[in-house]
């Protein structure tokens, strides 16, 4: 074990025994940077929810682009990026061993043509990008195989949702964070296999409950209160949540409740041997957060899945990969290294946006390519002499940015050279900064566009009931509460409802939202952990909570005493969460 000082952050961290053994297996040197601060290095490369109107630079159509025009960028539209007219090994260049390796792939990355959009066999997918075998979905991101979804991120499975996030196999939910297997819902968080449910945390196999937490396999529950079938069916009628007034009245009510009750120190279930929050069915896995189906013996894992096994630092990569390191947005890839948007790879270093690719280094864009250097074609014993060289000179004449951080061999993508503005990244999402701190940490920053649209309609003004809405509605510009105003999240201070989606807020019984789709997405993750861990301690004072909020129904193992269990969570001690232990929560709720 070693302990050492983060160059970026200048704190210190500890590399382990077992991380040494492992970047002694992939043969590259031990990071530099503390594990939080590689984390937000790579979320600084994965780009969402930022449109602009362009056009193709191909064919000349009007596109809808991630790329802001003024960053004078080569975009293709997708039709155009996919084809055979073109070939990105047509762009390669010689290795220059007299300047850096990064200013020479950040000079190759800002001449490759871009795709406007990443999405793959989809249809009708508007405002959406990173979808997979998607159909009539509207600002959708990283969507697998869904159907009629809108407002959405990372819905899997799943069809006629609205505004949830990391949903699976879910049919008509509104606002679903981190679910499974639930029909028929709104106001969802981190619960499976529910139906005709509003306002739940933490539920398992409940139906018609409203405003509860922690529950197994229950019915006609109210704010944890058990009724008869008639009972609840008198009681529910008075939550109508088509009045906003109701709405948000339950919303309060529910979230009295929720930090009036304990909750698990972290969501981890199906595991063995695992450390972080909201894991499923995983093994030997080590800070790490939102991983699920078959992650194994990996660490500082965020958003990943799918039999991801013997990796390191990877970001919303998986699908069948295995010794992935320092990896952003990769999936079915074996020995990928310092990757990003990437599919298929075999042997890759250093590379960004590759499909189907094996034996490349510093390479963009490429298809079906093997042994290129910096998109340049080599044969296999040209390629394999020239690596090694390449890495020493790496080491040599290392990249050092304008804050005076040094990128050897074995750190990921300068910071500096990223394509996209830290406020239009997952990096601001998770970890958000004022402008001012971007800057001062030598990240980019856009401004919000200048906007010609009209508010026809101030929040006041919408009815409460959407009983009341008409179609009328469908010609307003509404104004966002927010109105970006003190406001961090990306705020487009206005919005409009599409015929789909009054559709949807009728049959749902929904009122009409009263932020834009982006606040709004901002708002699902502050109900969300984030992705870092604080060391703690069990609430349980023996009788009741601590904070004397809760009064235990049930004697615990021991006793009347404080529990001295201790624990890594991601609810720090400044929140007003009641956290209890595995053994003093299960005694409690299972």
């Amino acid at each position: 074990m070693e302990t050492r000082n983060c160059q970026n952050c200048k704190k210190d961290f500890t590399i382990e025994v077992e991380d040494f053994n492992f970047y002694q297996k992939i043969k590259v040197p031990p990071p530099t940077w503390c594990p939080e601060c590689r984390l937000i290095r790579r979320l600084a490369y994965r780009e969402e929810r930022s449109f602009y109107k362009d056009e193709c630079d191909k064919c000349g159509h009007e596109i809808v682009s991630l790329f802001a025009p003024e960053s004078d960028l080569p975009v293709f539209c997708s039709p155009c990026w996919w084809s055979d007219s073109w070939d990105a090994t047509s762009y390669g260049k010689d290795y220059d061993f007299s300047r850096p390796f990064f200013e020479q792939l950040y000079q190759l990355m800002k001449v490759v043509p871009n795709q406007a959009t990443n999405t793959r066999n989809c249809t009708d997918c508007k405002y959406s990008h990173g979808n997979i075998r998607c159909k009539n979905c509207t600002f959708v991101f990283a969507g697998i195989q869904s159907i009629n979804c809108y407002y959405c991120s990372t819905p899997i499975f799943t069809k006629d949702s609205f505004d949830s996030s990391f949903i699976i196999n879910a049919d008509h939910v509104y606002e679903g964070v981190h679910i499974g297997g639930i029909y028929n819902s709104k106001f969802i968080y981190f619960s499976d296999e529910c139906l005709d449910c509003s306002f739940i945390f933490n539920c398992v196999g409940c139906s018609d409950c409203f405003g509860c937490v922690n529950l197994r396999n229950q019915k006609y529950c109210i704010f944890n209160i058990q009724y008869s079938k008639e009972e609840y069916k008198k009681e529910i009628l008075k939550w109508d949540l088509g009045s906003y007034e109701n709405l948000q009245k339950a919303r309060e009510l529910f979230m009295k409740l929720y930090h009036k009750t304990p909750r698990r120190f972290a969501l981890i279930s199906n595991s063995t041997n695992c450390i972080g929050d909201d894991i499923q069915n995983t093994k030997n896995c080590k800070i790490c957060f939102s991983a699920t189906h078959g992650v194994e013996n990996s660490k500082f894992i965020f958003q990943c899945g799918l039999l991801l096994k013997d990796s390191y630092d990877v970001t919303l990569g998986g699908d069948t990969s295995e010794l992935a390191y320092e990896v952003n947005g990769s999936t079915q890839s074996q020995k990928s290294f310092f990757c990003r948007g990437s599919n298929n790879l075999r042997d890759v270093e250093y590379s960004d946006n590759i499909y189907n690719g094996s034996n490349l280094f510093g390479c963009v864009k490429l298809r079906h390519k093997k042994y290129c250097i910096l998109n340049k074609q080599y044969t296999k014993e040209e390629y394999e002499d020239l690596i090694p060289k390449i890495k020493q000179h790496m080491i040599d004449m290392p990249y050092v940015d304008k804050k005076g951080r040094v990128y050897k061999y074995g750190e990921f993508f300068p910071v500096e050279i990223a394509l996209f503005a830290y406020n239009e990244t997952w990096a601001h999402q998770y970890f958000p900064i004022t402008k001012e701190k971007a800057i001062e940490q030598g990240y980019n920053w856009r401004d919000p566009i200048e906007r010609d649209y009209k508010i026809t309609i101030n929040i006041g003004n919408l009815h409460n009931h959407i009983k009341d809405v008409t179609d009328s509605i469908l010609d307003e510009v509404i104004e966002c509460e927010h109105n970006g105003k003190n406001c961090n999240q990306q705020c487009t201070t206005a919005f409009r409802i599409l015929p789909n989606e009054l559709g949807f807020y009728r049959q749902m019984n929904l009122a009409l939202p009263r932020i834009c789709p982006n606040c709004r997405h901002y708002e699902r993750l502050k109900k969300t952990n984030p992705p870092k861990l604080w060391h703690g301690k069990c609430m349980c004072d023996g009788v009741e909570s601590s904070n004397k909020e809760y009064r235990n129904t049930i004697k615990h193992l021991h006793g009347e005493e404080p529990c001295q269990n201790e624990f890594e969570t991601s609810i720090s001690s400044e929140r007003k969460e009641i956290v209890y232990c595995e053994k003093c929560y299960q005694d409690e709720f299972i």
